[in-house]
């Protein structure tokens, strides 16, 4: 049991980080390509982008199960308005908008692999 919990937490953190990566990558290629960008609206396009990375690889790799995409959807969604208020909070304090949506990006990944492996990927067991 613990074994597989540690294995599935390591796969966990590798999607999670390709799906933080998308994340990061769309948001600064939209920073660098968008006249006067809002943000809020990089934030929602780069989320939307990392959200898929995330699901098909928790559903393959990392719970190698199903799962629900109506879930796992309420849970970005739920990490999403976390990433929001902390995206906010930075750019209140004055902090770049790229460095913003990167520090409220990295905040919420333990959230999310508590709300996925106890919820939206739960399986039944025998």
């Amino acid at each position: 049991m613990f074994n597989r919990d540690v294995f599935r937490l390591f796969r966990f953190l590798i999607v999670g980080g390709a799906a933080t990566v998308t994340h990061m990558l769309v948001a600064a290629l939209l920073f660098a390509y968008v006249h006067n960008p809002s943000p809020y609206s990089i934030n929602v396009v780069a989320f939307l982008v990392a959200f898929l990375v995330s699901f098909y690889g928790h559903r393959h790799i990392t719970f190698q199960t199903r799962g629900s995409m109506r879930r796992f959807l309420l849970v970005a969604v739920g990490g999403f308005l976390v990433n929001n208020a902390i995206l906010t909070g930075c750019l209140a304090l004055g902090i770049d908008g790229l460095v913003a949506v990167i520090i409220a990006t990295a905040c919420v990944p333990v959230l999310t692999y508590l709300a996925s492996s106890l919820w939206a990927f739960k399986t039944e067991e025998k």
